[in-house]
């Protein structure tokens, strides 16, 4: 290719994607209007009341490393879960759940890595179960999580399979909900294309959008509209029940709804998913917030956040921040636990070596 061939290719893709980004710029504005003027069933507002009465929120963050060491694959996963405490003042006691293991595996590397998120998230899910101390849950991450569905059954090194960990998961949130636990999934990075799915019938530019492009853009014109920077603000309520009953689902949608399923099956459709995005203010990031809920929620989920929020924070929350700085895993931390494996393991065949040589002699 020449450099006229070049930038003529370049002019034309850019020619494109400023006709489609009219387009979706357009489609928009119509849903903002159609949301602003209540012809549609999602809400946006600004709301920044706060829960005063007492009560314990926790937060539960998980994360995993893996590291390779020559033969094998060492997988180390940890889960955190921090209580906070709502009295007089916003308090963070020391109540720190923590745990964590070293795995390893001698499998393909897709395995290994799709196997060291169930490991994590069976961790995590495992904390989740002993928050029944607590009237409010944020989980860091959605509610179905992982957040898709692939054919798969092995259990390897008693890490579960997707299918297990799926109803493990489902059958703890079933039963914090029946002891009337609030339970919020906060999705920091929201890809799956949920609100556009509710428009794409009546939009069809939006085909190629993306969700964060969207919301935001949303959320932006609503405050100016508003003149309100400081404030919280949130859209939605968007019903997941709806996404499957939807004729079109797109591409990105189907491994999320498979797994979904999977979860109703336990909910027994007495439970549903419904999600709000959230911002606290105009610096802070959005987030998707899931719920399981048994009906529509009202502004309770926003006040408890609001309560719990911190501007700028990725994962929104105070107690979600701490959880996510003290279950990260360094790379420092997966040094040692490599280096020991390695030292208990060369020692180990040291002796059996000895051993073998031993028995040898005496034949």
């Amino acid at each position: 290719m020449n450099i006229n061939e070049i930038i003529k290719k370049v002019n034309e893709l850019a020619t494109k994607d400023v006709d489609e980004r009219g387009k979706i710029n357009m489609a928009t504005n119509l849903i903002f209007d159609d949301i602003t003027s209540n012809n549609s069933e999602l809400k946006i507002g600004i709301l920044d009341e706060i829960i005063n009465s007492d009560h314990i929120a926790c937060a539960v963050d998980g994360s995993k490393y893996e590291i390779e060491l020559s033969d094998v694959t060492l997988i180390l996963a940890r889960a955190v879960k921090i209580l906070g405490k709502k009295k007089d003042k916003k308090s963070v006691p020391s109540e720190i759940a923590e745990d964590f293991k070293i795995i390893e595996n001698y499998y393909d590397k897709n395995v290994i890595s799709n196997k060291s998120i169930l490991f994590m998230l069976s961790l995590e899910t495992g904390l989740i179960e002993k928050c029944e101390d607590c009237d409010v849950i944020f989980i860091d991450g959605p509610i179905v999580d992982p957040p898709t569905y692939y054919e798969e059954d092995v259990e390897i090194e008693n890490i579960l399979s997707l299918d297990k960990l799926a109803l493990y998961r489902s059958t703890v949130l079933r039963r914090l909900k029946g002891k009337n636990k609030l339970i919020m999934g906060i999705v920091k990075n929201f890809s799956h294309r949920i609100l556009i799915k509710e428009f794409l019938n009546s939009y069809p530019a939006l085909i190629k959008a993306r969700e964060n492009y969207i919301i935001s853009n949303i959320m932006y014109k609503y405050r100016l509209e508003k003149s309100e920077f400081n404030k919280p603000i949130f859209l939605g309520w968007i019903n997941w029940d709806s996404l499957i009953n939807n004729q079109i689902i797109l591409d990105d949608l189907k491994g999320i709804l498979k797994a979904y399923n999977q979860y109703k099956n336990v909910f027994n459709d007495s439970l549903s998913i419904y999600s709000i995005y959230y911002q606290y203010n105009i610096t802070s990031p959005i987030a998707r917030i899931d719920m399981l809920v048994e009906k529509e929620p009202d502004f309770t989920p926003i006040k408890y956040l609001n309560t719990w929020a911190m501007q700028g924070v990725r994962e929104v929350t105070l107690l979600n921040k701490l959880a996510d700085e003290l279950s990260e895993i360094n790379s420092q931390d997966a040094k040692k636990y490599a280096l020991l494996f390695n030292l208990a393991r060369e020692n180990y065949l040291d002796i059996n070596d000895k051993l073998a040589e031993l028995m040898m002699r005496k034949t």
